[in-house]
């Protein structure tokens, strides 16, 4: 069966340095929406970038950032240039490294249809699994399930959640984009619907052995390992976690308990078993601490060449 463009929708893409592989994967896309915008966020500022070159050669809208201005910027804008050029009924929001199966906006819209049919109004519709895993559901045993804390990657969002909630809060700059505007959804009584069928390939990062004194740490049998990130990104997801509590804690409390598992459970294992621990220590206490007072924004370039030292 060949799947053909939706005329409702716009996808809009995050890029960085995109890797060389996004246009093949972009082609695949342009064949479930009508229209394609690549935003590259301050990598390309003399414009020879060969990959964003082949994206615009495809018919894709290539916007580029004068400056890098965080994910949530660089998204509102594609988002702002679709609204303006096509009117999309709904947008579908992608990072540089995943790809949609065939047939997933169809079948994100087809969950959409029949939950508003039953009465449930739904705020976005994102992947069922990624990878071939189902991702964890806010309550299961029900008809229409939800994403506990569904990425914006794959996100299939209506235009009037943007114009009943806002766009994304371009204050977190990169991590906990996704999670607060999942929030704020919720606040409006939105749901974040998982597509029946919807499945999305996204990279996962590399991980590192997690060594103890030479040893490969082993529980119940297997072989651990600890996703390290560089030090600025443990400053923002530690600084906008803390944000998350701040403005949701007394709305969401379980939510963002279960979801404080998680995070406790990575930065125990990151600031224990992680490179550049040292800078990973101080950046995790910083944005405790600018979290706390409400410091956003995007991180000090002096601080972050301190703790990527």
């Amino acid at each position: 069966m060949t799947q053909r463009s939706d005329p409702r929708v716009v996808a809009v893409i995050s890029a960085f340095h995109p890797p060389q592989d996004l246009p093949a994967r972009v082609k695949d896309l342009n064949e479930q929406v009508v229209h394609t915008v690549v935003v590259d966020d301050g990598s390309d500022l003399d414009r020879n970038d060969i990959v964003l070159r082949a994206l615009e050669d495809l018919g894709c809208t290539v916007l580029r950032m004068p400056v890098n201005v965080g994910i949530a910027a660089a998204l509102n804008a594609g988002i702002q240039a679709a609204f303006e050029a096509w009117s999309p009924d709904f947008i579908v929001t992608l990072d540089q490294d995943s790809a949609l199966d065939a047939g997933y906006v169809a079948a994100a819209l087809a969950t959409y249809a029949e939950a508003e049919a039953n009465g449930i109004h739904g705020g976005l519709v994102s992947a069922r699994s990624h990878n071939g895993h189902n991702v964890p559901l806010l309550r299961k045993r029900v008809r229409f399930p939800e994403a506990f804390d569904p990425l914006q990657s794959g996100a299939v969002i209506p235009v009037s959640t943007f114009k009943t909630v806002g766009m994304l809060d371009e204050r977190l700059f990169i991590d906990c984009v996704d999670s607060e505007f999942n929030l704020r959804v919720r606040s409006h009584g939105l749901a974040t619907l998982v597509g029946k069928d919807c499945n999305m390939t996204h990279a996962l990062g590399q991980a590192q052995p997690m060594m103890l004194f030479g040893w490969h740490v082993t529980v119940l049998g297997v072989k651990r390992h600890v996703h390290s990130h560089a030090p600025f990104r443990v400053y923002y997801m530690t600084r906008n976690s803390i944000y998350l509590w701040r403005q949701y804690g007394a709305r969401f409390p379980a939510w963002l308990v279960r979801r404080l598992r998680f995070q406790v459970e990575s930065d125990f294992f990151r600031l224990l078993y992680g490179e550049n621990r040292k800078g990973q220590y101080r950046a995790f206490l910083r944005g405790c601490r600018d979290g706390w007072l409400g410091r956003l924004g995007k991180i000090d370039a002096a601080f972050q060449r301190k703790i990527s030292s």
